[in-house]
This record gives C-alpha cells, sequence and structure tokens, in this order.
C-alpha cells in the first residue's frame, strides 16, 4: 500500500454582490437553481479518486455489498413507531425497510407506510391556505417517502421551488435576518454563529465578501445535512430537516460505495488527484479527473477515503463510475460545497 498523502487546494470566488429581501433572481442563482452543465469529455479514461482519499480502503475495491437476508432488523422495524416524529430519518428506516427487505412483511408494510405518508404530506404541501413554511417541511416528507425515483424527479422542479419560497418568506424559521454592523466580516457573522460564511452568502444571495454596513444578511439556523439515494443517483440537501437542493450523481462502480453514516470533514478547492498508480496531478493537469472541489467523509472504522467531489466526465452521472466516492457535476458540486459546512452529517441509503 502506498503512503497515503493529504489532498490541497485552493481558490477564491468571483465579484458581484446582491440583496437578499425576497430571494429573487440573485438569490435564486446564488443558491445555484440555475446552474450549466460541464463539457463531454472521454468517459473512457481511467478512473480512480485522489490517493488520500481512497488508497485500496475498506469498502472500496471489493465485492458489492451482500443483500440482506432473512428477518428485518429490529432497529428498522422500530421506525414504524418513529413515524409521526418530526425527522427524516424514520423514513429513512422505512425506505430500508422497503428495499432491502421487501420479501418481509416488514418491507411490505414498510411499503404501504411511506405510500401512505407521501400522499399525505403531498397534499398538505400543495394546501395554498399554508405558509410556505409548512408547506415545505410537507414536502420534504413526501419527498423522501416517495420511493419510485421518476415520481420523485417530476417532485424536485416543484419542491424547489417551495424551498425558495420558504426561504424568501418573512419569519422563515430557517433563517434569520442579520443587519450589516460597522466592522463586520463575513467570516466573523459566521463564527458568531457557528456556520461557514459560503452559507450565508448562498443564501443571501451575496457574491463577494465586502459588506455594507446595514446590509441585510440570512444567516441559517439548524443545521446542513445530506442524504444520498445510493441506488437512484440522487443527493438531497436538507437544513434543518426541510429539503433544499436535490441533485444527479454516480456512485461507486459494482456498489463500492458504503451505505451508512457519515460526518463531512476535510473541505479542498480544486483538489490535487493523487492516483491509485502513484501519480499525483495538481488541478488544471488534464489526468487530474476530479473537478472543482473535494467533501472528504471522516474516516470511520470500517470506511476510509470517501467522499463527494466534481468530475471530468459529467456525462457519467446517473450511472455506476467511480471507486467509491459520489460524483458530480462541477456546476453542481460547488453549490454544495458552499451550501454544507464541516462537520454536516451525511446519511447514505440503498
Amino acid at each position: 500500500m502506498m503512503r497515503r498523502k493529504k489532498s490541497r487546494g485552493r481558490g477564491r470566488g468571483k465579484g458581484g454582490q446582491g440583496r437578499w429581501y425576497a430571494l429573487g433572481l440573485a438569490g435564486a442563482l446564488a443558491l445555484g437553481w440555475t446552474l450549466t452543465r460541464g463539457e463531454s469529455q472521454d468517459p473512457n479514461a481511467p478512473e480512480g479518486e485522489p490517493m488520500a482519499l481512497s488508497a485500496p480502503a475498506v469498502g472500496e475495491g471489493g465485492e458489492a455489498p451482500a443483500k440482506p437476508a432473512g428477518a428485518a432488523p429490529p432497529e428498522l422495524v422500530a421506525a414504524f413507531g418513529r413515524l409521526g416524529q418530526d425527522d427524516i430519518h424514520p423514513l429513512l428506516d422505512l425506505r430500508r425497510l422497503a428495499i432491502e427487505f421487501a420479501e418481509t412483511q416488514a418491507g411490505a408494510r414498510a411499503r404501504r407506510a411511506l405510500d401512505g405518508e407521501a400522499n399525505r404530506c403531498l397534499s398538505e404541501a400543495r394546501d395554498q391556505g399554508k405558509g410556505a413554511y409548512p408547506r415545505l417541511k410537507a414536502m420534504t416528507r413526501a419527498y423522501v417517502a416517495t420511493l419510485g425515483s421518476q415520481t420523485r424527479r417530476a417532485l424536485r422542479e416543484e419542491a424547489e421551488s417551495l424551498s425558495q419560497a420558504a426561504l424568501a418568506a418573512a419569519g422563515c424559521p430557517l433563517v434569520k435576518v442579520y443587519t450589516v454592523k460597522p466592522g463586520d466580516i463575513l467570516a466573523r457573522i459566521a463564527r458568531r454563529h457557528k456556520t461557514e460564511y459560503r452559507l450565508i452568502k448562498r443564501l443571501s444571495g451575496v457574491t463577494r465578501d465586502f459588506l455594507k454596513v446595514g446590509q441585510k444578511l440570512r444567516v441559517p439556523q439548524g443545521k446542513s445535512e445530506v442524504v444520498i439515494f445510493k441506488g437512484q443517483f440522487e443527493l438531497l440537501v436538507m437544513l434543518d430537516g426541510c429539503l433544499l437542493r436535490a441533485f444527479d450523481v454516480a456512485t461507486g462502480k459494482h456498489g463500492r460505495t458504503p451505505e451508512g453514516r457519515f460526518v463531512i470533514g476535510t473541505k479542498t478547492v480544486n483538489p490535487t488527484w493523487y492516483s491509485p498508480n502513484g501519480g499525483v496531478y495538481p488541478f488544471g493537469n488534464e489526468n487530474n479527473i476530479l473537478g472543482t472541489r473535494w467533501m472528504a467523509f471522516k474516516d470511520t472504522a470500517q470506511h476510509q477515503g470517501f467522499g463527494i467531489h466534481g468530475t471530468k466526465f459529467p456525462e457519467s452521472i446517473g450511472t455506476e463510475a467511480s471507486m467509491g466516492c459520489i460524483r458530480m457535476r462541477n456546476a453542481e458540486v460547488e453549490v454544495v460545497y458552499d451550501l454544507i459546512p464541516g462537520g454536516s452529517k451525511v446519511r447514505i441509503v440503498k
């Protein structure tokens, strides 16, 4: 095994500035609701992840995960009793039952429960008599409870539009308005509120670090989180349990992307790729396949070297293509990079 090295990178954002108020076009663009795709390149080029991130590690390079057999685990069955909680994780547990234990009674019951929850919550989300925030909460539950990828994809635009409306609404508990004071800088404001300045910029429609006294910023309340539907090649970005954005991704060949819970660790702009064959390719080198961003998962006892990154091969999105990491289009991984601070939780389910 080759010695592991640290991936390094650097980069800065470009200029421009906007105001929040009703979020509007500047805020929508800042959150990345309108994105361009990268240019197509050769999808048959050699695959790999950064050497520092994926030297043949547990969970990589091995066989695809075995399908579960036997009775459903009690910890998943317990999700039926937690379905009424204001939390998406019981829904994710029921998804596991419905997909991984489909032939069991618990799996069939989970599918019925998810179908019922999706229909009920979608009806609530479309109730124009309710405010944007409660409708977004209902839409989030409907989206997560929907098992079919095509059915869920048909909801994506509606869900993201509702997310925009909720964030722009006065009194939305997902964000609070902060008025810039003399001497304020974004980094200091972010530290004071225990978040990252890039997330404040995205939510506020600000594209420059320069602030004006009296300027209104939107500061996130609650934690960011990532949910990945591995078998359906979809990544969700959540804020305090509410859906912000959804993206198509690529996953590991032969099921190599591990399922479970992870935490975002090191984040790198314009990462260097340390290839499995010992090559070191800085950002910009034609052999660097990582794209423009890298977000490492903190290593666990079972899995090391995984993370989320951009790609040189955008046409591979929607397929099993990587050595185990989550691969995204560059324009989209840059949005996720800003929306997900270090320390954010990640959950990958089948």
